[in-house]
């Protein structure tokens, strides 16, 4: 039970995030774009294999579908543990590291880089990912009591 608990408890993280995300990026000036990173990795991924890319919807799609199920995977290794010492330090770790590769990538990924590029935008992304790890250990410890019932 306890691999499915982790897998579900990833997703609600990785969905958290994306969800917050999306709707600070419609809201809030200033807000970090971080679709730009996935999008600009799907175009490269494309490009490596002579693709076209015919239709930016798509490349949208297969990015946020890359984007949930790479967090998913980040947040469900977090959600292993309903010790509370453990599980505040796993959970400040796993976001920080979420936060630091996302914005790693960008620089990486995008030349000029607008996604991650300002300080608000750094410390938003970092709050997504923080988001993200504390939703999916709540998930996770919620799911373990109780089907220890």
């Amino acid at each position: 039970m306890s691999f499915i608990n982790r897998s579900i408890a990833g997703l609600a993280g990785a969905l958290a995030l994306t969800g917050v995300h999306e709707i600070l990026k419609k809201c809030t000036k200033g807000a970090p774009n971080l679709d730009q990173v996935g999008e600009e990795a799907v175009r490269t991924s494309l490009e490596k294999v002579d693709a076209p890319v015919t239709d930016e919807e798509q490349v949208y799609a297969a990015a946020m579908g890359g984007n949930i199920l790479s967090n998913a995977l980040l947040f469900s290794t977090l959600a292993t543990s309903t010790n509370t010492s453990q599980i505040i330090s796993k959970t400040l770790g796993t976001g920080l590291l979420g936060a630091a590769g996302t914005i790693g990538l960008a620089d990486q990924l995008l030349g000029n880089n607008k996604a991650t590029d300002t300080d608000q935008k750094k410390w938003m992304t970092t709050g997504y990912y923080l988001l993200g790890a504390v939703v999916s250990i709540g998930v996770y410890n919620l799911l373990e009591r109780r089907s220890k019932k």
